[in-house]
């Protein structure tokens, strides 16, 4: 398996993905000032293009302008 490749369980290809995020985990991102939003984000797409392909990086663009527009 490539390292820098996300590859789906064979009973989630082509499903996407679900998570959950808790009341209690909401309420703590509250908290967090706006720099440490920002920082989060940053590093979050930082990892993102770590570990997407081209493909899923084109896909994740497409997808983002349907949900936007």
């Amino acid at each position: 398996m490539e390292i820098n490749k996300i590859i789906p369980k064979k009973e989630n290809e082509g499903k996407g993905f679900k998570y959950t995020v808790t009341d209690e985990q909401i309420r703590e991102y509250a908290k967090w000032t706006l720099e440490e939003k920002l920082q989060w984000i940053f590093e979050t797409n930082e990892l993102l293009a770590k570990v997407q392909s081209p493909e899923e990086r084109e896909r994740a663009r497409v997808i983002k302008h349907k949900v936007m527009y």
